[in-house]
C-alpha cells in the first residue's frame, strides 16, 4: 500500500496511470477512487479534479454500459476529500458522504431498465424458490426492492471507504500515526446525532420513503460507532482481537456498532473512559 501511495505521489503522470488501470477494473474502483482522494487531500481541489477527470474516462465507459457506479463513487471521493482538506472535518466528510448516498437512491429513478434487468435475474434464478424459513414467500419484486434500499449506501460506503484509504495513505507518507488520531476522535455533534436518530425512527415507523432508504441514513452512525471502537481498543490496549471482534459485530450485529455511535454522540464515552 505504501509503494503504490508513493507511486501516486511522484507526479500527475503517475497518479493518471493508476487512476486509469485501477479504474477499468470494477473491482478496482475503490483504488482508483482512493488515488483521487489522496491526490486531492495533498494537493488540492485543482490537482484532484484533473485526476478526476482522468477518472472519468473508464467510469464514463461503464456508464455507458449502464453501470454508474464508479461515477458516483469517483466523484463523490473527490467532493468529500476536498471538503476534508479544506475542513478536516469527518463529520461534514460523512454527511456529505451519505448526500452522495442520497443522490444514487435517487438515481434509480432514471435506471428503470436497470431496476427491470435486476427483477428479471432474480425472477429467473429464484423462480418460485424465494422461501424464508417461516414460509413467507417473496416475489422478484419485493427481493430486488430490498436490495436496492441498500443502493445509495453502498456507494455512500464505497465513498467513504475510498477517502479513508486516501487519508490513510497521505498519513502513511506525510504524517505517520496523525490518520489514527483523528479516526479515534471523530465524535458526530449530538444536535447532528438526534437528527439523524429522528430520520431512523421515521424509517423503524415505516414512514416512506425514509424507510426505504434507511441504510444509508445509517452511515454516520455506524463510521462513529467504529472509531469510537478503535478508540476504546487502544485506550484500553485490549489488542486485535477485540477489534476483530468489534467488525465480526458491525458484519452480523451492524445496530450494536451504531448504537454505540449514537450513545458515544450524545453521551461522550471517551471521557468516561478518561475518568
Amino acid at each position: 500500500m505504501r509503494g503504490l501511495a508513493e507511486y501516486v505521489m511522484l507526479g500527475r503522470r503517475q497518479a493518471v496511470i493508476i487512476t486509469l488501470l485501477c479504474g477499468f477494473f470494477p473491482l478496482l474502483t475503490l483504488f482508483s477512487a482512493a488515488t483521487v482522494a489522496l491526490v486531492t487531500l495533498r494537493k488540492g481541489s485543482s490537482e484532484g479534479l484533473l485526476i478526476l477527470l482522468w477518472a472519468m474516462l473508464p467510469a464514463g465507459t461503464f456508464w455507458a454500459l449502464g453501470d454508474v457506479s464508479p461515477t458516483f463513487i469517483c466523484s463523490g471521493a473527490f467532493i468529500v476529500a476536498w471538503a476534508l482538506r479544506d475542513t478536516r472535518s469527518w463529520q461534514l466528510a460523512l454527511l456529505l458522504a451519505t448526500g452522495v448516498a442520497l443522490l444514487a437512491q435517487f438515481s434509480l429513478v432514471f435506471q428503470q431498465n436497470y431496476v427491470t434487468q435486476v427483477e428479471t435475474v432474480l425472477s429467473s434464478g429464484f423462480g418460485g424458490r424465494m422461501d424464508q424459513a417461516s414460509g413467507t414467500q417473496y416475489t422478484a419484486q419485493q427481493l430486488s426492492a430490498l436490495l436496492f434500499s441498500f443502493y445509495g449506501a453502498y456507494h455512500g460506503l464505497m465513498v467513504i471507504v475510498s477517502v479513508i484509504i486516501g487519508r490513510y495513505w497521505q498519513a502513511l507518507l506525510y504524517n505517520p500515526g496523525g490518520f489514527q488520531q483523528e479516526f479515534h476522535h471523530l465524535r458526530i455533534d449530538p444536535r447532528v446525532m438526534m437528527l439523524l436518530v429522528a430520520i431512523i425512527l421515521a424509517g423503524l415507523l415505516d414512514v416512506e420513503p425514509i424507510a426505504s432508504w434507511m441504510p444509508l441514513f445509517c452511515l454516520t452512525p455506524m463510521f462513529a460507532g467504529l472509531a469510537f471502537s478503535h478508540y476504546m481498543v487502544a485506550a484500553r490496549k485490549m489488542g486485535t482481537p477485540v477489534l476483530a471482534l468489534c467488525y465480526l459485530a458491525l458484519l452480523f450485529m451492524p445496530p450494536v456498532i451504531i448504537l454505540l455511535g449514537m450513545t458515544d454522540s450524545v453521551m461522550d464515552l471517551r471521557k468516561r473512559i478518561q475518568k
